[in-house]
């Protein structure tokens, strides 16, 4: 199936809005119905509910939402905040860099998932599931930039894989994404989630982590590649091409 560069546009949007400030006054492009807000201050976790009919869009809040993704990282000093703030902060925090499966069962196919990622999701699963259990909700959006791409990720396959009879359709879009798990779990996701679209902007450098050698973590599908490939900035662009106006820009002009 073909990304909806509207419906992508739309997502990439919220994932903007949902930097502001996470409050009863947040308001998200486009929406009337007030949104579901749901903040776990012990992981600094935070997503929004989006009611939309029978369908909502679920979005989660990425990474480190003060840093200014503009800045040109051309000092050591620049370089290392970045690295404390974003790589090392959120998304391969040396403590919670191991992969686990989080279900109780067991996984067949070998799935294992990044700690880190799997702690922040389950600090608001509950909440989720709520929503979703108690309403006639048949079709769901998980979307978020950065982190939250990550997070977006597992929601997708977790809602598939607790409300197969209840939720008919379920597509992921997510910009900037790292890498969430094994190869088990890039196989078992692509399985249950045929309508997903990893989109990554330029040289950005957030979607090559964690590397190859920090535990054998793989990308889910689909890929779908925007913007330029090739900049004679690469270092500075690889920081600059990740930030969500710079995903905006590209999606809004991509053919309808």
């Amino acid at each position: 199936m073909v990304a909806d560069y509207s419906k992508a546009a739309r997502c990439a949007v919220y994932c903007k809005d949902v930097y502001k400030k996470f409050s009863d006054n947040l308001q998200f492009s486009g929406l009337t119905q007030k949104p579901v807000l749901i903040n776990r201050q012990e992981t600094d976790t935070q997503c929004a509910i989006l009611p939309d009919g029978a369908g909502i869009t679920i979005v989660f809040r990425g990474s480190e939402s003060s840093f200014d993704w503009d800045t040109n990282l051309a000092t050591r000093q620049e370089r290392a905040e970045f690295d404390q703030k974003i790589i090392q902060g959120e998304i391969v925090d040396v403590e919670d860099k191991e992969k686990v499966y989080p279900y109780q069962n067991g996984s067949s196919s070998n799935a294992l998932m990044h700690q880190g990622f799997v702690k922040a999701y389950f600090s608001v699963r509950n909440e989720i599931h709520d929503y979703v259990k108690n309403r006639p909700i048949s079709t769901v959006i998980a979307t978020g930039h950065s982190l939250g791409g990550a997070l977006a990720t597992l929601c997708a396959v977790d809602v598939q894989y607790n409300f197969p009879d209840k939720v008919k359709t379920i597509e992921a879009y997510t910009f900037g994404s790292p890498k969430v798990g094994n190869n088990g779990f890039r196989d078992s996701f692509n399985r249950r989630i045929p309508n997903s679209y990893r989109f990554v902007h330029g040289m950005d450098i957030v979607a090559e982590l964690p590397r190859w050698w920090q535990g054998g973590y793989h990308h889910v599908d689909k890929e779908v590649r925007i913007g330029r490939r090739f900049s004679l900035n690469i270092l500075s662009d690889r920081f600059k091409d990740h930030a969500i106006d710079r995903y905006i820009e590209v999606l809004r002009s991509m053919p309808r």
